[in-house]
Formats: C-alpha cells, structure tokens, sequence
C-alpha cells in the first residue's frame, strides 16, 4: 500500500473514532463521564470535533444536559445551521452508544499514530539537532500515552528541595475530627485512606463526622451508596445541634429544637461538604464527577457497593480490586484524598480459658479484633492504601461497647496506635475517651537481680532439678535492702 493511501486509511479510521466518541456521548449522558475520564481534546485532530467534545465537557462540567440542542447553543449555534446538520450527522452515523468502550481505545490508538506520523514529517525537515531531539521527545510522550507524568532528577530535586522545606510554607494535613489521629496521622490530598469496620459500628458516623471537619477549609464530596442525601444531612444536623436523631426521622421537632437549628445555621450550611446519591455509579463516574466539581477530598461509603465499568461483568473480587485500582490512579494523578469506607468479613468467634474470681478455669467466646485481611473482597485495597484504619466494638455482643480505633497502616508515620471512643448513635457523635492515669507503683524493697539465660535469649533462667548447678550458683549472694 502506498505511503498517500495509508495515510488515507488512518486518517478516515480516525474520522471514524472521533464520529463514534463523540456520537456515544451525544446518544448516552451516561456515556460522558466515562468517556471524559479516558479522553482528553489533543485526541481530536479535527477543529470541529474537538469543538464539540470542548463543548460536552463544559456542559458536564456545569451540571447541565450534554444532549445535541444543549451542544449546539453551546458552540453559538442556531437550527438548521452547519453546526445542527454536523450533530446529526454524527448521531446518525453512531448506531450505538454500547460500544464506546472499543470507539475510545480506537480513538486513542488512531489518534497517537496520526500525531506521530505528523512528528515524523516534522522530523525529517528538522534545522538542527536540538529541533530533532525536542520532536523525538514530544514522540516518546505520545508512546508512553501520559504527556502529564511529572519527573525529578536529583539535580531538580536538590534546587526544589530548599524551596519546599525553608519553613516559609506550612505543611497541611488533614484534620480529623478525632484530634488524637492527628497525633499519628499526617494525611495530605492524595492519600488513600480506607475506614474499615463492621456492619453497624457507626463507619458512616464517623465518616461524615470527619468529613464535615475536613469542609472547613477544603471542598468535599460524599459519595453514598446506601443513605439517601438527604438522611445523611439529617445525620449531620442530628450531630451539630445534639437534637435526637429519632425525633428528627420521626418529624418530632419542637419549637426549641427549630430555634436551636436556626441559631447553629452557620454550622450546619457553612462547610464545603456535598452529599451525592451515588448508586448505580461506577468508579469512572465518581472520578468525572469528582473532577468537575473540582472537590479535594472525596469519601466513597462504601468501596463494596461501587458498579463495575458499564456492560461489563465481573467477579466481586474482580470487581474492587478495579474500582480501588481507579480511586488510586484518580487519587495520585490529581492530588485529590480519597477516604473510602470497606465493609469487614464477618468475625469467627474463638474460645478461650480463663480462671474465675474462685480461680477455677472457664470457657468463653470472644471475638478477635480485625486485621487488615478481614477487608471484604479484595487485598488490592490493603497495597492500594496509604493509611488504614479498622474500628470495632470492644465487645462485639454489646451494641453500646466503646469502639477501637486502630491505626493499621500508615505508610508515611508509625502504625498500631489505638484510640477509644464512645459513639453516640443518637447524636452521631465520636467522642475520646480519656485513659485513665495509671497509678504510681509503691516502692519496693530491693530484689535480687534476675538470672540471665546462659544461652543469651534474653528468657529467665529456669529453675534445674536438684543436684544439678546452674551457672549461677557460685555468684555471691546479697541480702535485700529495705
């Protein structure tokens, strides 16, 4: 095939693609999330087409309809115009939006190959070396399909490194409405955080409790899989104002209640907290979303209930292991912290002795705490996160227990901590509370030092049958002092 001829052939392979995206999109609004999170406008090599995507992003971006009269008024167009015969165009030559999936590999594969012939034409009457290796460069970019990776040599690093660490800039973390994770947590936007914790030990409390404290100074977004929006508020007005949360669902205000939540306004309107009705999304969904309301910080409650890709079937394990793959990526690419909250497998109870107050041997039931294999579904989720943390009753059968909040990864501080909490689950409310001083131990009368074991383990030296020495037995012997 001659070199016009195969460049004809390309060039109408990605006429096609770019007629199949942006058809897909026009055809299926659920189509454009998905579509916006894997294509971006250098794809189209086309001024009109990529006029057009431009024009779907920003309406999607300000939460309007993105179908062909949207689009048209958007581009400045009027009925019957070139642009009005141009969307119809591409919305008849699309037979199905089921297909986008394979017209945005297309496009993207099309797309790359184009520019590269371009770069190689640009190649071949390059002046001088230095215009060669800056189009090789651009080359390798488009290979490696990622313009926007971010390197640093040692050199770069070591100029930026002063600039970064001079004091003159504070560091900012995340700050979490239990101020003693603070202590032991230094949480930056595009961490992954995972919450994991039993069915009804309050994981959704908590998390709307963090997440109205980290409103305050950055915009959140709540993805919610399970509660409505609007029951989730009411969760949140229940913890700020300490009204009932029964008297709430149950529409049992008083006038005192009324005037305490318009007296506490500021409280309950003023954080840059959006609650988002989430079922049925997929993880490309809540990435697009994320990324055009322009939020810092997201929470996925919870990771479990997250749909695959649309049109395709996959195993559970499959399936979270994805969904945590892509809240990663999204999470590093576009320094945004991701909390997502992971349902617990179900705790086997284990026997164990112990002696009664008449010292007599006793069985009981109990229930280990969770490790970070008990999250449900998938050890991606374990690699995946920067910080874990696992909440649990500390008795399981108690409803009313205290809860455990343990620190079981921390990629960047140290990890194990545990702190102790009353949840109030009629006020929604996570409250510390406080260890209690231990007392001084009274003073006792010198003891003989401790024998060490011979063999250099650190272990007592236990005791020899009789009539055998130990190495011990010739060290003088002190009386005790009082």
């Amino acid at each position: 095939m001659s070199e016009a001829k195969t460049v004809a052939v390309l060039t109408q392979d990605l006429m096609n693609a770019q007629v199949g995206v942006l058809g897909s999109m026009l055809i299926d609004e659920e189509c454009v999330g998905f579509v916006l999170s894997r294509v971006s406008e250098r794809d189209f090599v086309t001024q009109q087409y990529r006029s057009i995507f431009r024009a779907i992003r920003t309406l999607f971006r300000e939460g309007l309809p993105t179908d062909a009269i949207a689009v048209r008024e958007k581009l400045g167009g009027k009925l019957g115009d070139g642009w009005s015969k141009l969307l119809t165009g591409i919305m008849d030559y699309t037979p199905t939006a089921a297909n986008v999936d394979g017209y945005v590999q297309m496009l993207k594969e099309k797309s790359v190959l184009y520019q590269l012939q371009e770069l190689g034409a640009a190649l071949q009457n390059a002046a001088d070396m230095n215009e060669a290796r800056s189009i090789l460069d651009k080359a390798m970019q488009l290979q490696v399909g990622r313009p926007g990776i971010h390197a640093l040599t040692f050199a770069k690093g070591y100029e930026e490194f002063f600039d970064r660490h001079s004091g003159e800039t504070a560091v900012e973390h995340l700050d979490w409405a239990i101020l003693q994770l603070n202590e032991v947590l230094k949480t930056e936007l595009g961490n992954i955080v995972i919450i994991g914790a039993y069915p009804g030990d309050g994981k959704t409390a908590l998390a709307l409790q963090c997440a109205a404290r980290f409103g305050r100074k950055h915009n959140v977004g709540y993805f919610s899989f399970e509660s409505k929006s609007s029951r989730l508020y009411d969760r949140h007005v229940a913890r700020e104002t300490l009204i009932s949360s029964s008297d709430i669902n149950d529409n049992k205000l008083t006038e005192e209640d009324f005037k305490t939540i318009i007296a506490l306004k500021d409280k309950l309107s003023g954080t840059k907290v959006t609650l988002i009705d989430a079922v049925g999304m997929t993880a490309l969904d809540i990435v697009a979303y994320s990324q055009a309301q322009h939020f810092d910080v997201i929470f996925v409650d919870y990771l479990q209930q997250v749909e695959p890709p649309h049109g395709v079937l996959m195993k559970d394990f499959e399936r979270v292991t994805s969904v945590s793959r892509e809240l990663q990526k999204f999470a590093v690419r576009t320094n945004t912290a991701v909390i997502s909250l992971s349902q617990l497998s179900r705790p086997d109870k284990v026997k164990v002795k112990y002696k009664d107050q008449s010292g007599k041997d006793q069985v009981r039931s109990i229930t280990p705490p969770p490790t970070m294999g008990d999250l449900r579904s998938s050890g991606q989720i374990e690699q995946d996160a920067d910080i874990i943390l696992l909440m649990w009753r500390e008795d399981y059968d108690l409803k009313d227990a205290p809860r455990i909040i343990q620190v079981a990864k921390n990629r960047n501080g140290e990890a194990l901590d545990k702190v102790r909490c009353r949840f109030d689950g009629e006020h929604q409310t996570f409250t510390r509370i406080e260890p209690r001083p231990e007392p001084m131990p009274a003073k006792k009368a010198r003891q003989k030092p401790r024998q060490v074991s011979f063999w250099g383990d650190g272990s007592d030296w236990q005791q020899m049958p009789d009539g055998e020495r130990t190495p011990f037995d010739e060290a003088p012997k002190e009386t005790p002092k009082a």
